[in-house]
């Protein structure tokens, strides 16, 4: 029986490097994938029934190389390595830069501590335990259905921020066990006296049966416990990027901020606190959140926190559980800080996955899903880093496609909610002057559903079918092409004398823009005014596209004009990805919730005032989402 580091056999059979699977799924993003995964295994060890937050500290700090346990035990297995992998270089290489680390005087280290936990109960024995599965298994996990992590390899995101591939683990647990281990995870090696290699892991235990030493483990001297139940995580080598508190920080608030907001979760990271009192300091101080999270950091805030200008539903599953729904819009001056996606959270509170594209308006939404039956379910097809479901994980197909249909239902029913609310939502929730713009034709319209909203457009829209008779004014319109001739509009541009009369300054002809045939050779009864018409592009204007209901092919544009004409049309394309566009045909349309004149299906006839704001609702050809380019027209 003794203290040190043994390097087990591997009995002949499977060579391990260092590349293996369960750590190549934390390299991407190893900093992050420490935050999230250290998170996770701590809130699901919390004490049962207690009120209080579980709280962890993320702590670096500097020891001498010297006060590593047995560290010439692991400079020698380092060394066994290389002399095994010599033609291998990329092992080889990476197996330097190891050597080179720990060789170091000064080694930097991160602690990582849990409070109010039950710590790894099991440290005094037993193999269906948590302090087994920890430190002993891959790919085994004991946690029940409302525990974050299941997978059993979440403990591999420490080795991979090792500058060498070494932790210790200490607890105490509420059985009073106390007890700690070190892990080396390196490669399979030769042993000396034999032909047999490593499995590639080392322990630091107390006796061959690689069992864990009794008592504490602490080489952090600024760190006291004082017999608090709990985890202490001790990172050697940590690779302490310049950057590495400020993506903590962001992964724990992406991935945890609603388990802080309830008041569940309390983290420090150095001396950064991260809990309900101090989160709105934290989440808009731009130096401690990385740029790619911010958005949904605020967004997420923003829906936890602001419950006075949130729209708020639940949807019921039946026997599956019911879900929550929090919604909040934006205006145009807080519209950089919507998602337009819906991030999915799962009990005990933490982030899976972001649904993209939920709504084309400004908004941030949501789902918590509880302590129920469709939690369990979904967490039973997580992937590894508990970042998205995946059906496949499923192996019966009955089975898979039960769960894929739930799954389909809950995300209908989002979207459907979200819709909902949107397309009738009058004041928005938010206390931001103008933040119904970006709502088209809702004005006075008071829990207006979307059967209302297509009734109004459908109720009597005025298509223009009326033919051009030989006695009638006919007029020609152009516009210039790319290469500044003119360019022949479509033929239904059908304007007769009775809607457009001629002004003085067309009667004049002023700048050719209207010339008459006044032929002397025809009698004055049989003859005909032919009027050619140059119609140009207004220019200038913005455009805003705005799908109001996806299936009903309805949607809005909105603008505002910056033009006074008293007769002017609107055409509307679909784009292609190689930039080919399509003229969308329009069935109905409203302008400010008045019907309007379509021409040829088309067209959009319009009367367009200086500085108004225009919002026009149609219902379309187009079934599927489209790039649009917009275009209005008037003569000039």
């Amino acid at each position: 029986m003794e203290n040190k580091w043994r390097f087990p056999g591997n009995g002949y059979t499977q060579d391990q490097g260092l590349d293996t699977a369960d750590m190549e799924t934390f390299k991407r993003d190893p900093i992050s994938s420490l935050a999230r995964e250290l998170c996770q295994n701590s809130i699901d060890a919390k004490k049962s029934n207690l009120k209080k937050p579980v709280r962890i500290e993320f702590k670096s700090f500097t020891i001498k190389r010297e006060e590593i346990p047995h560290i010439e035990e692991i400079d020698k297995q380092i060394l066994a390595c290389k002399e095994t992998w010599t033609t291998n270089k990329k092992i080889f290489d990476q197996l330097e830069k190891m050597y080179d680390q720990i060789q170091k005087e000064d080694i930097d280290c991160l602690r990582i501590s849990d409070f109010n936990t039950k710590g790894l109960v099991g440290v005094s024995g037993g193999d269906d335990t948590p302090w087994h599965y920890m430190v002993h298994g891959s790919g085994l996990s004991n946690k029940s259905a409302t525990s974050g992590g299941s997978k059993g390899i979440g403990k591999f995101a420490t080795f991979v921020t090792s500058q060498f591939n070494t932790v210790f683990y200490s607890t105490i647990t509420e059985k009073d066990e106390t007890g700690y281990q070190g892990i080396c995870k390196l490669c399979s090696a030769k042993q000396e006296g034999t032909t047999e290699k490593t499995i590639g892991i080392g322990y630091y235990g107390a006796s061959d049966k690689n069992e864990p030493i009794a008592g504490e483990f602490n080489i952090d001297k600024s760190f006291n416990r004082k017999g608090q139940t709990g985890t202490d995580i001790f990172i050697l080598g940590f690779k302490n990027s310049s950057e590495w508190k400020t993506e903590i920080i962001s992964k724990i608030l992406e991935s945890f901020i609603s388990a802080i907001a309830f008041g569940d979760l309390e983290v420090s990271v150095e001396d950064i606190v991260l809990d309900k009192k101090h989160l709105e300091s934290v989440v808009y101080n731009e130096e401690l959140i990385n740029k790619a999270s911010r958005k949904s950091i605020i967004s997420q805030y923003l829906l936890l926190t602001d419950a006075e200008h949130r729209y708020e539903d639940v949807i019921d599953l039946e026997y599956l559980g019911k879900v929550k729904l929090y919604l909040m819009e934006f205006n145009a001056e807080n519209e950089h800080l919507a998602t337009n996606g819906c991030v999915m959270i799962r009990y005990p509170f933490m982030k899976i996955r972001d649904i993209e594209k939920i709504s084309t308006l400004p908004c941030s939404a949501m789902c918590i899903i509880e302590d129920n039956k469709l939690n369990a379910m979904l967490r039973n097809i997580e992937n590894a880093q508990h970042t998205n479901w995946e059906f496949n994980r499923v192996e019966d197909d009955a089975e898979r496609a039960q769960i894929r249909e739930v799954y389909r239902i809950l995300l209908e029913s989002i979207r459907e909610r979200i819709t909902m609310h949107l397309s009738s939502s009058i004041n928005f929730q938010t206390d931001v002057e103008g933040a119904g713009n970006f709502i088209p034709g809702v004005e006075n319209q008071e829990n207006q559903t979307l059967d209302v909203i297509e009734k109004t457009i459908l109720d009597k829209p005025t298509i223009s079918t009326k033919k051009v008779k030989s006695s009638e004014l006919v007029m020609t319109a152009y516009v210039q092409d790319e290469n500044g001739d003119e360019e022949h509009l479509d033929d239904d541009l059908d304007f007769t004398t009775e809607n457009r009369p001629l002004s003085e300054k067309n009667e004049a002809g002023i700048k050719g823009d209207v010339k008459r045939d006044t032929t002397s050779e025809k009698s004055e009864s049989n003859q005909v005014h032919h009027n050619t018409v140059k119609y140009s592009e207004l220019k200038g204007m913005s455009y805003r596209l705005i799908c109001i209901n996806k299936k009903m092919q309805m949607y809005a544009i909105i603008f505002t004009s910056t033009f006074e004409e008293t007769e002017a049309v609107l055409e509307i394309y679909a784009l292609d990805d190689a930039g080919s566009k399509t003229p969308v045909h329009v069935k109905a349309c409203t302008l400010n919730g008045e019907s309007v004149q379509i021409i040829g299906r088309r067209k959009i006839k319009l009367v367009l005032n200086k500085n108004q704001r225009i919002k026009l609702e149609m219902i379309t050809d187009q079934p599927e989402l489209f790039s649009s380019e917009v275009k209005v027209y008037a003569c000039r």
